[in-house]
């Protein structure tokens, strides 16, 4: 390898990292916001909703319902934080298959997380669905935390990254298809099971 290759090769790894770094920072800020501020706030509105009656009681998160303290925000925030930066390293590695026209990249990639995460935070068994009332504003604000939380980190991404060639564009088209397809199987599964439980919720 020319000393010209080892230059290159050093720069290009140390630009993936960067636009790792990057992507992390704003999974973390998109968690903080929409996770942590966010949560807190729609606690807060449903405690409001439901006071005194759920005061006191454990929710699926493990939080006592009515109940505001120090503690418990700063381990929300803490939780939103660090989720927030595991989605923004998912985000980072499928944002290249996005695909069609501008708009739908915007509302892809937000739509199918809301799904996903969606269907792991909505069961039709869980507290925060059967002692909450309505259960729907429950379950609205619920999928309001990935919807924002994909939202955000996807504006903060692509403002800090760019819309430059990832990994999957210099892939034979056929390898990227099918983890289109393959994630919108996973998107179509969520949806099912997703509508399901609050099917069951109401």
């Amino acid at each position: 390898m020319t000393p010209q290759q080892q230059t290159f090769t050093l720069a290009s790894g140390i630009e993936w990292a960067r636009r790792l770094g990057v992507a992390a920072l704003a999974g973390g800020i998109a968690g903080l916001v929409a996770g942590g501020i966010g949560g807190r706030l729609f606690m807060l509105v449903l405690a409001r909703l439901n006071h005194p009656r759920a005061t006191g009681i454990i929710s699926d998160d493990g939080f006592v319902m009515g109940q505001f303290t120090f503690a418990g925000t700063r381990n929300l925030l803490m939780v939103g934080a660090v989720l927030g930066v595991i989605g923004g390293l998912v985000w980072f590695a499928v944002r290249g298959l996005r695909f069609g026209p501008p708009w739908w990249q915007r509302v892809s990639l937000p739509l199918g997380a809301t799904l996903v995460i969606g269907r792991m935070m909505v069961h039709s068994d869980g507290v925060d669905f059967v002692v909450l009332d309505p259960p729907l504003v429950a379950v609205a604000l619920t999928l309001s935390v990935p919807l924002l939380a994909t939202i955000l980190v996807t504006w903060l991404g692509d403002r800090w990254i760019g819309s430059d060639q990832t990994v999957w564009q210099r892939m034979p088209a056929p390898v990227a298809w099918t983890a289109r397809a393959a994630l919108t199987l996973l998107a179509g599964v969520a949806l099912v099971g997703l509508v399901t439980d609050i099917s069951r919720i109401l």
